[in-house]
């Protein structure tokens, strides 16, 4: 009964604020997908107050970062619980750690994480030769950690008022031009000059910020063509940026992946090119899209992506129905998602040989979601 009753102000409050375009949706339920997505979930309003999320049965699945290193997949959750599966076992190992996880990434093909992220004080460890060692401890400050993101020389800590460079032994703080709220920022994404952040606020949308390496500056990256309510490409009250990589053949430029599913699925693939932003990909989704269309020129259902990688010459989207190959004239090949198998309570299949797919229910904390999709690059 108070799921029914969450469910039914929810979806007058959707009502509300996105008019016909949102009674449309609700209107028509979501087609049957593969068994393992979308399977119904109690909508949780993001809680930004905690960086770690309380444990709870089954919260493994509830990942936030997938990477592959050491000849395994490695996974964390939002409990800070950091694991992980080598293909050809069946088995789940999780990782003792002396705090909990906040974020994941590679580092000189190895595992890093950052732990003790609601202390004092938090500490950057990676693991090489089978064991876990400190790279740095970094003073918190008062700040809240926000995100992580490795390159090939130096590692990058946002936090609520810093963005801090550590290269070896040196650490570089930047002041940002405004104080960020803690959020899930969903995709990280350094450059040399500049620092992209993603943020998955689900049915709240998230958007894309792109921050000054040098000076500090926040800025909001959007667009809305049509100027009505939710309108893109990129629409930050509306759309999840769950995705963030570098164009193969147009350099200095980005690509920004959008998925939601709430009721129904919504996104997109989209190219930023300083302020620039246009979109690069969408497909409506299912045999019969509901809803007709929209004021612009996409239908009220599309295929929702919830992350990018790229190689040499490739970018590739994984969407809530199959990996996309996408090419710079917008046009997509697509590959089926493959079979997936339940090691440890996490869903996931290494039959793929470019990447591990791996399932999360994390965005049920955010929309009346699902599982969907990690793609995760065995490089």
């Amino acid at each position: 009964m108070i799921i029914r009753a969450s469910i039914r102000r929810v979806q007058s409050a959707i009502s509300v604020l996105h008019g016909r375009r949102a009674k449309a949706g609700l209107a028509r339920p979501l087609s049957t997908l593969a068994s393992l997505l979308f399977l119904g979930g109690a909508i949780v309003p993001p809680a930004p107050a905690f960086a770690i999320e309380p444990g709870f049965p089954g919260q493994e699945a509830f990942l936030t970062r997938a990477i592959f290193a050491d000849g395994r997949l490695w996974i964390l959750s939002d409990a800070g619980t950091l694991s992980s599966v080598t293909e050809g076992q069946d088995t789940r190992v999780v990782e003792a750690l002396p705090e909990k996880a906040f974020d994941l990434c590679v580092f000189d093909r190895h595992p890093m994480v950052i732990t003790g992220a609601d202390g004092p004080e938090w500490t950057l460890r990676r693991r090489a030769e089978g064991a876990w060692s400190v790279a740095a401890t970094i003073k918190a400050e008062g700040d809240l950690l926000l995100a992580m993101d490795c390159a090939a020389n130096r590692v990058t800590l946002l936090t609520t008022r810093r963005l801090i460079d550590l290269d070896r032994n040196r650490q570089n703080t930047v002041m940002l031009s405004e104080t960020l709220s803690r959020g899930f920022v969903s995709a990280p994404y350094g450059t040399p000059d500049q620092f992209f952040l993603g943020i998955n606020a689900g049915e709240w949308g998230g958007g894309l910020r792109r921050i000054d390496r040098h000076s500090g500056k926040v800025t909001v990256i959007e667009h809305n063509a049509t100027g009505e309510l939710c309108g893109g490409p990129l629409n930050t009250s509306c759309d999840p940026v769950t995705g963030i990589v570098s164009v193969p053949w147009k350099p200095g430029c980005i690509a920004a992946a959008v998925g939601l599913v709430h009721f129904r699925p919504h996104g997109r693939v989209v190219e930023v090119c300083g302020d620039q932003v246009k979109r690069l990909f969408y497909k409506p989704y299912g045999d019969k899209p509901s809803g007709g269309n929209t004021k612009g020129d996409e239908p009220f259902s599309a295929v929702a992506f919830f992350g990018l990688t790229r190689d040499a010459d490739t970018l590739w989207a994984v969407g809530i129905d199959g990996i996309y190959r996408i090419g710079p004239d917008g046009t997509a090949q697509v590959v089926p998602l493959p079979r997936f198998k339940e090691i440890g309570g996490i869903n996931l299949s290494f039959d793929l040989p470019e990447f591990v797919v791996v399932l999360t229910n994390v965005n049920q904390r955010r929309s009346i979601s699902g599982a969907v999709p990690i793609l995760v690059p065995r490089r």
